[in-house]
């Protein structure tokens, strides 16, 4: 979920917000005179208007959702933006063009507007999975984790009573991908990997190329010691995103747990300098009791970076104490 930087707002719309909007403490669609917002107003944060001002308007609400989905898959999110917020001043009530607005925003880490288009798709349908799904993802993003279980598992519920008893498949491609992910989270962070990666399995299966639920279904066999099968998830993560910076450290941590020492060192410095890429790999050699190889990598780590890595100098100084403790205990 990477942040995107904002960009100056720009009211391109006549109209008012005519539907209530639940907020996060006050009432987000009235200005400070009292006067009520346009959606433009309240939503939209993009190029100025004058950018669209050759677009045709939309007719109805499904078009101009239609027009933002295909602004989206050209990759410009701010026209996409722009239709869906369109949508939103044709129809006030419309669920699916504030889910379609809470999804860009929360993809921007616009915490505040994602939440209020988000809530206010809810209010009006409140077993929207899209929705339920997206508001668990921002609540997860907010460490409100039993709120955010709560959104995941009402969104995996409602995509339940889709399948009738008979059927032996509870998921299909229209099932939501990123819910199970999320409750795969959210395992790993009670310690129940088990679960976790059953998650995570699901997921994959409704989604294959989700490089995300692959690092986390990596990181999750990271945690249960299971190298190999951590490895293999975390390259397949990498292979669809090359330049996914969680899954090079996620991998290189694994290389150095396989004492695969060089190999550990080229992944890490794909994603930070070269002495916290020492550090790391000797934070691991610690962790595996191997002492003296630990204070050779926070050495080299302090000789690349004195004066900027204390780091590395408080990691040796501990190795080093665990050291003399693991000779006294010997010698005892």
């Amino acid at each position: 979920m990477d942040i995107v930087a904002r960009y100056r707002r720009a009211p391109f719309m006549k109209g008012a917000l005519l539907v209530a909007i639940m907020t996060l403490g006050g009432c987000a669609t009235q200005s400070q005179t009292g006067q009520e917002m346009s959606a433009a107003e309240t939503f939209y944060e993009g190029k100025p208007a004058l950018a669209y001002s050759g677009l045709p308007e939309a007719k109805s609400v499904q078009q101009g959702i239609s027009w933002g989905d295909q602004a989206l898959a050209r990759g410009d999110a701010d026209e996409a933006l722009y239709h869906y917020v369109q949508a939103l001043e044709l129809e006030a009530d419309s669920a699916v063009a504030y889910y379609r607005i809470g999804q860009l925003h929360l993809a921007r880490d616009n915490k505040a507007l994602a939440a209020l288009a988000l809530r206010s798709a809810l209010g009006i349908e409140p077993e929207h999975i899209g929705a339920l799904t997206s508001m668990g993802v921002l609540l997860l993003k907010q460490n409100r984790y039993a709120q955010a279980g709560e959104r995941f598992k009402q969104a995996v519920a409602q995509d339940q009573l889709r399948f009738t008893d008979e059927m032996e498949q509870r998921h299909d491609a229209r099932s939501p991908a990123r819910a199970y992910n999320g409750l795969g989270i959210l395992a790993d962070l009670d310690g129940n990997t088990d679960e976790a990666q059953e998650f995570y399995k699901t997921a994959l299966a409704i989604k294959p190329d989700a490089a995300d639920t692959l690092n986390n279904l990596g990181y999750s066999y990271y945690l249960s010691a299971r190298w190999q099968e951590a490895g293999h998830m975390f390259r397949r993560s990498l292979e669809l995103e090359p330049e996914y910076e969680q899954a090079w450290r996620n991998l290189g941590l694994v290389y150095a747990r396989q004492q695969r020492y060089i190999a550990a060192l080229n992944a890490l410095e794909r994603v930070m300098d070269t002495a916290k890429a020492h550090n790391d790999i000797g934070f691991i050699c610690m962790l595996d009791g191997r002492y003296a190889l630990a204070k050779e990598y926070f050495e080299k780590a302090l000789t690349l970076s004195p004066v900027f890595y204390p780091k590395a100098q408080e990691n040796l100084t501990y190795v080093q104490r665990l050291e003399e403790a693991a000779r006294h205990q010997a010698g005892r």
